[in-house]
């Protein structure tokens, strides 16, 4: 009977010894993996991203490069404010066409007269401009295009023409200023 005392007490401190000496470093290694992987990703997300700006750069100074060289020949004379911004680049305005209104109050899309509107109120205006953009072959589904306005224009007119143009269909525009006189 003693025998057995002793014999049970034994066993439980070599147990009791064994689990006390050992540490557990797997879950500290499975973290370790865990970041290791979260890094290896966000670096190679970000290296692409990096080469697709840098790609963009090398194209938009290629094609400035190119745009000095060639004249706009679908420009109708506007007189534009001066403003110090950002340059669009040149195949952007080539891709997409350019509404232009001059001082005179003529709405034109590219070089074709959409409207006159020296005689017209402005809403009459701009209901002739929606009709005539959905019946000229150009402006027909246009979604993307560029604004020109003359700098005499009132600035409500201006504002009038961009609404219209929305509610023609033209979602995203950008509006075409020049460089300060330096």
């Amino acid at each position: 009977m003693g025998m057995g005392h002793g014999m049970g007490g034994g066993a439980r401190g070599r147990i009791a010894q064994g689990t006390l000496s050992e540490i557990n470093v797997t879950p500290m290694v499975d973290v370790m993996l865990v970041l290791l992987v979260i890094f290896m990703v966000a670096s190679s997300v970000e290296a692409s991203r990096i080469s697709r700006e840098a790609d963009t750069l090398r194209q938009t100074v290629t094609q400035e490069q190119a745009g000095k060289n060639q004249s706009d020949e679908n420009q109708v004379p506007v007189d534009l404010p001066k403003l110090r911004a950002d340059k669009v680049a040149p195949n952007a305005k080539q891709g997409k066409p350019v509404i232009s209104c001059d001082g005179e109050r003529r709405i034109y899309l590219d070089k074709d007269l959409l409207v006159d509107c020296r005689p017209k109120s402005v809403d009459q205006c701009l209901d002739g401009f929606e009709l005539a953009l959905q019946n000229n072959a150009k402006g027909r589904g246009l979604r993307d295009a560029h604004l020109r306005a003359d700098r005499k224009l009132d600035y409500g007119m201006v504002l009038a023409l961009m609404a219209r143009m929305r509610r023609a269909g033209i979602e995203h525009f950008g509006l075409i200023s020049e460089d300060p006189v330096k």
